[in-house]
């Protein structure tokens, strides 16, 4: 049967919950009846990069593509179909803006990650986060090649960042930070591929979110279901809203579609 459908589903705070380090029951159950369709391609699309996924383990055996870093890198049936590294100068040019406000930053390569300062600080947002605490080295870039940027920062820090780096995209986390992509880069992009990938028409495609890297996703994709917790904005650019992580929010969204019973 060719499959003919397509459901992407962000990570954090959509599929698993950082703040219980697990994934709903609810959730591993729905994969399991979504991948038993056999009409449905089951896909990832999250700003992590693959070594971080193991957090997600339970679910892989049932996902089929991963969009991940934010569209960086696309990944269909084990197949790399799109690969797009920052450039040499744009990250020397982020470097440049983060090292004159004395930020915390980090890279994110291909197959590891490194952050510039480590401290007491540092180590424990990475285990509330449940991240792999990257390696130390602030010259990450010479020997690697890096697809994603990011620094720690407030509000009035993203503020700054944003008008000193007009020309890429700033995406802020749910707090302390944000992620420096490809202004031509994201989400959206990825699912474009894997539509034509799969030759899947959009209308029968789906996603869920919940976070700012999630907006041009949910708004492209016209079965788009935004979390219950995620915050007001977001909510507003899904076609529908459902119950919050912690409230079965996936497991009842795809019974009310009708994609699983």
């Amino acid at each position: 049967m060719k499959k003919n459908k397509i459901i992407f589903f962000d990570i954090d705070h959509t599929i698993y919950d950082p703040h219980h380090k697990s994934i709903p029951k609810t959730t591993i159950e729905a994969f399991k009846k979504l991948s038993a369709r056999q009409d449905t391609i089951i896909a990832i699309a999250t700003g992590r990069a693959f070594y971080m996924l193991d957090i997600i383990e339970a679910l892989q055996p049932y996902i089929d593509a991963y969009i991940t870093i934010n569209g960086q890198i696309v990944v269909a049936d084990g197949t790399t179909i799109h690969d797009e590294p920052l450039s040499k100068a744009t990250i020397k040019t982020v470097k440049d803006v983060f090292n004159k406000y004395q930020l915390t930053f980090g890279y994110i390569g291909k197959s590891t990650q490194a952050i510039n300062r480590i401290n007491h600080g540092i180590v424990r947002l990475f285990e509330e986060a449940s991240m792999p605490l990257p390696e130390h080295n602030p010259q990450f870039e010479k020997k690697h090649t890096v697809y994603q940027m990011w620094a720690f920062g407030d509000d009035e820090t993203f503020a700054k960042m944003q008008a000193e780096l007009p020309h890429l995209q700033l995406v802020p986390w749910l707090s302390d930070g944000f992620d420096v992509v490809l202004d031509s880069r994201s989400k959206k992009d990825g699912i474009i591929k894997l539509l034509a990938y799969y030759d899947i028409p959009l209308q029968n495609s789906y996603c869920f979110g919940d976070g700012d890297n999630d907006r041009e996703m949910l708004e492209l994709v016209p079965n788009s279901i935004a979390m219950g917790n995620a915050k007001e904005s977001i909510r507003k650019k899904a076609k529908h809203i459902t119950e919050a992580i912690h409230e079965d929010g996936v497991y009842l969204a795809l019974k009310r579609i009708g994609l699983i019973q």
